[in-house]
């Protein structure tokens, strides 16, 4: 373990991180700093499953921050699975940590329940707007409300993996094999019909259903696709019902019936996708740039030989409108306004967002910088991660608006239905209409929480 935290340390000096630019600023803060001193005591941060050993990865990250500061950070572990209740009660009830990780489309909503400090006195110190691309700065706002709720920490997005050595033996192409709808649909088909995979104990595609939280990041990019979107122009009314959304739901839906993917993924959140994936289960998924990170860790024993060696990453195809798009998120930090102690919580805050400490965030996790010079950096590193900084590049992300949560849960859950039924598991046959149906109730459904909200 010391090993691994002088390397760390050495990282982090070596990228230029200046630790001892790290105080906070004294303006409008009643942390325990008074004017002119220097930020001290403990600081509690809540961080969500960012890997294999995320508070370990976390601390080790920090450790030349508390070496430097004096600043004790206590790191805590809030899985993704409770994190919107844990965040919401500690936001209201006053009690809860200073800083606190938070998905990037949950800050309005979080923002919203007045519970946390605005930073725009502060984000000065971190470069502010300039520092970050225009996308990846939205993450920080609230729609119709002055304000910076918020810092980015880390950016990701989503890109097809796949089984180079599955592709190989099935004789398909990777440069050609998923370069737009018709491409990826071959492809899957061409891996059952081979052989390569035997719709047994490996399958074409995986695909996680009802029960994971990220099921809309996986859908809305065919949605976009195609040529619809989430909600109108202002994010006053859901769009989810056009035929263009149709469309695109459907495509990835159609791909059940054909028996292209595994089944027992439609009963798996993200997490155990994920792992069917390292498993060798499966030859193609949908995923983000931090597995790509766990590839040469040998404490993540999810792995199995011929998956670890032969993973390739290829951009989103492109859909019928000819464009590409996929869903760009990640997290940024949160200061609560109950933190006792904020201008060491900002001081933790700034370091977080030094180039030098997001780089080796990113090299450790496999996530992207949110900042714009060492997310560029990190693309270069080789044609994996350079397709993910392509995608980050073109890539979509939603409204900033507070009830996007729950417009999310309305659509997760009408997109879990259309799926159940493609496996010929809902309550009706899959069908057309039937989509239809799911989608005009996911509209009204979103309308009556955007309605509701709007006061």
């Amino acid at each position: 373990m010391r090993k691994n935290l002088i390397a760390v340390a050495a990282l982090v000096l070596a990228l230029g991180v200046p630790l001892s630019a790290c105080g906070g600023d004294d303006d409008n803060s009643s942390g325990s700093a008074t004017a002119g001193s220097k930020p001290s005591g403990d600081v509690r941060l809540w961080v969500m499953n960012n890997g294999p050993d995320p508070v370990g990865d976390t601390e080790k990250i920090i450790a030349p921050f508390e070496k430097e500061s004096g600043i004790d950070v206590k790191v805590q572990l809030v899985g993704w699975d409770v994190q919107l209740d844990r965040i919401r009660n500690a936001a209201v009830s006053g009690k809860g940590p200073d800083v606190t990780q938070a998905g990037t489309t949950q800050v309005p909503f979080f923002a919203a329940l007045g519970g946390f400090e605005d930073l725009s006195s502060r984000v000065g110190d971190i470069g502010g707007e300039s520092a970050y691309a225009p996308g990846v700065w939205q993450t920080t706002q609230v729609s119709g409300r002055d304000g910076d709720y918020a810092v980015p920490w880390f950016t990701e997005a989503r890109s097809i993996y796949y089984r180079k050595d599955l592709l190989k033996k099935a004789g398909i192409d990777p440069a050609s094999a998923f370069t737009d709808w018709d491409a990826l649909h071959a492809t899957l088909k061409k891996l059952k019909d081979s052989g390569a995979v035997d719709n047994e104990k490996t399958y074409a595609f995986g695909l996680p259903g009802k029960k994971a939280f990220d099921l809309v990041h996986h859908v809305m990019p065919f949605v976009w696709d195609a040529g619809g979107a989430e909600l109108n122009q202002d994010a006053s009314e859901s769009t989810i019902d056009s035929p263009q959304a149709q469309e695109g739901v459907e495509f990835i839906a159609d791909l059940v019936p054909e028996g292209l993917v595994d089944p027992t993924a439609l009963e798996k959140d993200g997490q155990q996708v994920e792992d069917s994936f390292k498993g060798g289960r499966l030859a193609v998924w949908i995923g983000g740039p931090w597995v790509l990170a766990t590839i040469p860790r040998k404490d993540d024993d999810v792995w199995v030989p011929q998956a670890r060696n032969n993973v390739g990453v290829a951009p989103m195809p492109a859909g019928p409108s000819g464009k590409a798009y996929t869903f760009v998120g990640g997290s940024n930090l949160m200061m609560f306004k109950s933190s006792e102690n904020k201008d060491a919580a900002w001081a933790l805050m700034k370091f977080l967002s030094q180039d030098g400490t997001q780089a080796a965030y990113a090299d450790l996790m496999g996530m992207f910088p949110a900042r714009l010079g060492p997310q560029e950096k990190a693309g270069t590193k080789d044609a994996n991660y350079e397709a993910f900084y392509k995608a980050i590049q073109t890539g979509r992300t939603y409204a900033p608006i507070p009830q996007w949560g729950q417009v999310e849960t309305a659509y997760k859950t009408r997109f879990g239905n259309i799926l159940d039924m493609a496996a010929g598991q809902g309550s009706e046959d899959y069908s057309p209409d039937a989509v239809k149906k799911e989608l005009e109730e996911a509209t009204k459904e979103a309308n009556g929480l955007l309605a509701q909200n709007a006061g």
